[in-house]
């Protein structure tokens, strides 16, 4: 099995030298809802200003312009779309280095519904280059008789705003945090949602209380506990939850910020957001697990050692990013009550009250996906299908594709709801041609292994003249990857 890497799939792009001459662009799209729940998407732009090519003006000073066109689409027709030309500040010269990045922020009003998004972006002074073209999907969800939420959006810092500050919300000068990604350095985490409708559904002037906080992304578990943060607040047309997580320790891995919300006991909403967090310096310790009581225990029994390596392996799909530095150790270094000790806190991690319970059934799906995509030479568990599997549960669809005049013998597997993100799609393929061992090629999922260029991998053996950097194959008869992809 191929461990996921720390790969984010999310809205925004960059553009390398293989496209637009080093033309760097960050683009994000959020969906909002007024006082009126009149919904609309939020759309921002940052273009790196070192990236694109400067031209002299009618008032004698150089300046870059980046055409923008964005087309709202569905049922295949353009409902509405945004086209403006955004401009960097002015300067003396044409050079790129030292020029500073230019953005802007543009609301669309838009209905309910679920969209595609066409992103075309062309740098007017450089005609070596051609648009850069990008599509995206969007749901647009804030019904008037139930309580919703905006997407909750992450930022790399919060502080008193300037006149010179790109991005200003809220009273506060918030840059996004680029990729959902934390660095190192970065030891606070802002973050903000709007809360909708809550005035109607709980009553004018109600208290409500918000519950934010880190969850692990791979199984939902709370990451510092020590971090929570409670805020009491009113019912309103539209209710802000804005505040900071600490991330000073928190390690390195795939997380949930989750912002929960109350009436009284009884949850009338939840909303995450997936990020990453970089933090070399803490590590996974075997030691922390030394004061757990095995005493009568189900694992207390657990006593030949390489079943019960066996049995601590199998857990990798569904362990966090700590737990997993785990299996990075040599196991046979590990002693048999190290391994119970893991192995039984794992567990009581999950179900406090019945720990034995919630391992037999994770037992049933191992041996499933054994069955279903294992062989004598790789465990099921090591896969790529039987991790997915074993990680995210069974998909709604499965589509697949075993033979095809073109591509490689793939798989698509499409969820309709994970994790808070809809419409996740995962694909698998043979390039060996042979066995049952598909790899995970692509997935749009956050935190997967996410390859624009997944379609031209797919053929490139079959058509090893094509240029694998253009994203879409020649059509074909008697195939349709395009079509499988987007209806499945």
């Amino acid at each position: 099995m191929k461990r996921p890497v720390l790969l984010l799939s999310i809205l925004m792009l960059l553009f390398g030298s293989l496209q637009a001459q080093n033309m760097k662009a960050f683009i994000s799209h959020k969906a909002y809802c007024t006082h009126a729940m009149q919904p609309y998407i939020e759309f921002s732009f940052i273009i790196g200003g070192n990236s694109v090519q400067y031209a002299l003006n009618e008032q004698g000073k150089y300046e870059a312009d980046v055409e923008i066109q964005v087309d709202i689409v569905k049922n295949d027709s353009i409902i509405t779309g945004l086209h403006y030309i955004l401009s960097s500040d002015l300067y003396n010269d044409s050079i790129r280095v030292g020029k500073a990045d230019f953005a802007n922020i543009n609301n669309l009003p838009v209905e309910n519904g679920d969209y595609y998004i066409h992103f075309t972006l062309k740098d007017l002074h450089n005609s070596d280059t051609s648009a850069l073209k990008y599509i995206d999907y969007i749901q647009v969800n804030f019904p008037e008789d139930k309580i919703s939420s905006s997407h909750i959006s992450l930022y790399s810092s919060a502080s008193s705003p300037k006149s010179t500050d790109l991005f200003i919300k809220y009273g506060f000068s918030l840059p996004p945090l680029f990729y959902n990604f934390v660095p190192e350095t970065q030891y606070a985490l802002p973050f903000a949602t709007e809360i909708y409708n809550t005035k109607n559904i709980v009553g004018a002037d109600k208290p409500i209380t918000a519950k934010c906080f880190i969850e692990y992304a791979e199984n939902n578990l709370v990451a510092m506990p020590e971090n929570i943060i409670t805020k009491k607040l009113k019912t309103n047309d539209v209710v802000l939850v804005f505040d900071q997580f600490n991330t000073f320790k928190l390690p390195s891995g795939n997380y949930n910020a989750v912002v929960e919300l109350y009436d009284g006991d009884s949850l009338l909403f939840i909303n995450k957001v997936f990020f990453q967090k970089s933090n070399p310096d803490i590590h996974f310790d075997i030691n922390n697990y030394n004061d757990v009581v095995l005493d009568g225990s189900f694992v207390s029994t657990m006593t030949d050692h390489e079943i019960l390596v066996e049995n601590v392996r199998c857990l990798y799909p569904i362990a966090n990013t700590m737990e997993r530095e785990f299996f990075d150790l040599r196991m046979k270094n590990v002693s048999t009550e190290q391994l119970q000790r893991y192995f039984y806190s794992f567990w009581l991690a999950r179900n406090p009250s019945n720990p034995e319970g919630e391992w037999l059934k994770y037992k049933k799906m191992v041996d499933m996906v054994q069955e279903r995509f294992g062989s004598l030479q790789v465990k099921g568990y090591r896969t790529d299908r039987g991790r997915v599997y074993l990680q995210y549960g069974q998909p709604n669809e499965i589509l697949e594709i075993p033979s095809d005049p073109v591509t490689l013998p793939y798989e698509i597997w499409h969820y309709y709801y994970l994790d808070n993100q809809s419409n996740v799609k995962f694909v698998f393929y043979d390039p060996a041609l042979v066995g049952n061992d598909y790899e995970l090629l692509h997935s749009n999922k956050y935190g997967e292994p996410h390859d624009s260029n997944w379609k031209m991998r797919l053929v490139r053996k079959l058509q090893p003249q094509r240029d694998i950097y253009d994203p879409e194959p020649e059509d074909y008869f008697g195939g349709d990857i395009n079509g499988n992809w987007r209806y499945h």
